[in-house]
C-alpha cells in the first residue's frame, strides 16, 4: 500500500508540473517564432532596399562620367520608386537630391552644347565639373545613408 500511495502521489506530482511545462515551452517556441519570423522580415527588406542601392550606385557613376540624358534620369526615377516606402526620410531626401542634381547636370549640358567658346560657355563647362565633381563625392555619401537600411549585423 505504501508502493501505491507513493506511485499515486508521483503521478499526481508530475500530472501537475506537466502542465507548467508544456506552458514553457508552448512560450518558448512563441519567442523562437517571433525571433525568426523578425529575421525573415528584416531579410525580405534587403531584398527589396538592395536593388535601390545598386541602382543609386549606377546613377552615380554614371552621372559622374557620362553624359545625362532624359531616359537615365527617368530610369533612375522607375528603379527607385520604392524608396518612400523602404526608407526614412533620411534616403527618401538623399534620393530626391541626386536626381534634381542630375536634372541640373543634364541642363547644364544641353545649355553650352549650342553655345559657341567664350566666357559663358566656360562658366557652364565649370558648372558641369562641379556637378560631377558633388556626384562623384555622393558615392560615399550612399553607402553611409543606405548603410544602417542594409546592415544585416545581429541586432
Amino acid at each position: 500500500m505504501i508502493a501505491n500511495i507513493d506511485f499515486t502521489q508521483t503521478v499526481a506530482a508530475l500530472s501537475a508540473l506537466l502542465t507548467p511545462l508544456i506552458a514553457v515551452i508552448t512560450t518558448l517556441i512563441l519567442i523562437l517564432q517571433y525571433l525568426l519570423a523578425r529575421r525573415r522580415w528584416r531579410l525580405d527588406l534587403y531584398d527589396k532596399r538592395y536593388p535601390v542601392f545598386t541602382c543609386t550606385m549606377d546613377y552615380i557613376v554614371f552621372a559622374a562620367g557620362e553624359e545625362m540624358t532624359h531616359e537615365r534620369l527617368f530610369q533612375f526615377l522607375r528603379e527607385s520608386k520604392d524608396k518612400d516606402f523602404l526608407f526614412g526620410q533620411d534616403v527618401r531626401s538623399f534620393l530626391d537630391e541626386l536626381y534634381k542634381n542630375g536634372v541640373d547636370l543634364r541642363t547644364t549640358l544641353s545649355i553650352y552644347a549650342r553655345m559657341p567658346v567664350g566666357d559663358e560657355r566656360t562658366k557652364h563647362v565649370n558648372r558641369e565639373a562641379e556637378i560631377r565633381k558633388w556626384f562623384l563625392a555622393q558615392l560615399e555619401v550612399a553607402k553611409q545613408q543606405f548603410g544602417r537600411y542594409l546592415a544585416i549585423a545581429q541586432r
